[in-house]
């Protein structure tokens, strides 16, 4: 009796067939992930205020208002900045439970994975040149991110000429003079080590502060102006 010469091939291993699936699966929870992020919502609700730049929406999205810096709030034994509280607790006036519309800039992700946004609400007021009016907060200016860079440096004139808020006295003089850089409108003390390798073609020299802070000029965060 003739036998039959085919070979019969083995099904593959269990083991390694759930292991396809599931490499299969991660890879949709991924391209899943990866779609949320280009698509970060139009309107969203707020549900926490974490301090007076920073809030949670619905669904777990961490937002950092963008192109300001409001006080800090105290951590690892630091104090809070002047108007910490009162910056956060504004936001959260102006902000918490309820819904909110957002608009983005170039650049939408910081390197915390934090989402960066522009947040209007229903009467159209820009929550973040709100906050900056109201003196609860500075701008704070990166590139490419630019799209309001005029309204929110209206708003911080306005606060510094009314004397509102973290304006109600200009920081303290403490150098001769202090180095600005007109690409990154960063602020510096003259010997801080960010501001070495300046280039001279970008480097602005102020003998007071006031007038860096209403070109719109923030504080290293180094140096601390």
């Amino acid at each position: 009796m003739r036998q039959n010469s085919s070979r019969k091939i083995s099904p593959w291993p269990r083991a390694l067939i759930s292991s396809l699936v599931l490499l299969s699966g991660c890879g949709l929870l991924l391209g899943a992930c990866g779609d949320e992020r280009a698509r970060p919502p139009q309107a969203a609700l707020v549900v926490q205020v974490v301090d007076g730049d920073t809030l949670m929406l619905a669904g777990g999205i961490k937002v950092r208002v963008l192109g300001i810096d409001a006080p800090e709030m105290e951590q690892e034994g630091r104090p809070a900045d002047f108007l910490a509280h009162k910056a956060k607790a504004t936001l959260a006036e102006l902000t918490l439970s309820r819904t909110v519309s957002l608009s983005y800039d170039r650049r939408r992700y910081d390197h915390y994975g934090r989402l960066l946004a522009y947040l209007h609400l229903p009467d159209q007021t820009l929550v973040n040149a709100e906050l900056v009016r109201l003196g609860m907060a500075r701008v704070y200016f990166i590139a490419p991110n630019l799209r309001y860079q005029k309204d929110l440096l209206a708003a911080q004139q306005e606060a510094i000429e009314a004397q509102r808020g973290i304006w109600q006295q200009l920081p303290k003089q403490d150098e001769p003079f202090y180095l600005g850089n007109r690409q990154s409108l960063r602020l510096h003390r003259p010997k801080c080590p960010l501001a070495a390798p300046m280039a001279k073609a970008n480097q602005v020299r102020f003998t007071s502060l006031k007038p860096a802070y209403l070109q719109g000029y923030s504080p290293c965060r180094s140096c601390k102006p």
